[in-house]
């Protein structure tokens, strides 16, 4: 199955968003095996997720711009620049939230 030049950056740029809700609410969808140690306070797991994450929005910003067609380019920009932004908001905040939380 060949995908086009287009559709990546906007398939990945879903993906994304669908693996950092996944992660984000880890703790809820399986409790008895989460990535987020209720009793431990170690925010570092979900710390790399968010930031592989984070580099994958500029991943797909850059694919989403090497594409000839305008309205990908511009779906690319507006969309992975928000996501990276609101992303790094949280991984700004997690970051924060560990570095109280470690004696």
């Amino acid at each position: 199955m060949s995908m086009s030049k287009e559709s990546k950056p906007i398939l990945l740029t879903v993906i994304l968003i669908a693996v950092a809700f996944v992660v984000f609410f880890a703790n809820r969808l399986l409790p008895q095996n989460s990535i987020f140690p209720s009793e431990t306070g170690d925010l570092t797991i979900p710390l790399r997720l968010f930031f592989a994450i984070d580099i994958g929005f500029i991943v797909a910003l850059v694919l989403g711009v090497r594409t000839k067609k305008p309205s990908v380019v511009w779906f690319s920009i507006i969309a992975n620049s928000i996501f990276f932004a609101l992303l790094s908001g949280l991984l700004f905040l997690l970051a924060i939230a560990n570095g109280i939380s470690e004696p």
